[in-house]
């Protein structure tokens, strides 16, 4: 994680560096593959594969989109994997949430939230409503902290990502 923000502060966030594409994108999957250890990536990766099908979404913002959200919800289950997410990142007392909402902030390209791939809170809620629906008994037996109904899911995928990053 270290590598991939001097990576992208080298590179001054321009969208253009392909080097500093190509850098983040090998951190990005170093990162990715870190975060198989321990914590609930199976749970992010079913709602990524169905937003990102539902919305023609890139699976990289739906990672981008999603997971800020997701580590939020889950911290209190999840909490020794989340302080050890922080303390890679060298701020041990600040949200993993909030530290990877501020890495998907400096992300070129990558879109960071909802509207920038054009999803309606309208649409978000259907959409969590039919993925509680449909695979509300996987969702939870994938996930620390059990969702109780479409309505909660969807309040976890629509927190506004400014209150994440306060």
């Amino acid at each position: 994680v270290e590598g991939m923000e001097e990576m992208l502060d080298a590179h001054g966030g321009e969208e253009k560096s392909v080097e500093g594409m190509e850098e983040v994108y090998l951190g990005g999957w170093m990162a990715v593959r870190a975060l198989f250890t321990g914590c609930y990536p199976a749970l992010g990766h079913l709602l990524q594969n169905h937003y990102s099908a539902r919305f023609s979404a890139h699976q990289g913002a739906c990672s981008a989109i999603l997971s800020p959200r997701l580590l939020r919800h889950h911290h209190t289950a999840t909490q020794p994997q989340q302080k050890r997410i922080s303390e890679i990142f060298g701020r041990p007392d600040v949200p993993a949430s909030k530290l990877v909402a501020q890495l998907v902030q400096k992300l070129p390209g990558v879109p960071k939230d909802h509207e920038d791939v054009g999803v309606s809170m309208e649409e978000l809620e259907k959409f969590a409503g039919w993925m509680f629906e449909t695979h509300g008994e996987r969702l939870n037996k994938l996930s620390p902290r059990k969702f109780e109904s479409g309505r909660e899911l969807f309040e976890v995928l629509a927190f506004p990502l400014e209150e994440i990053l306060r």
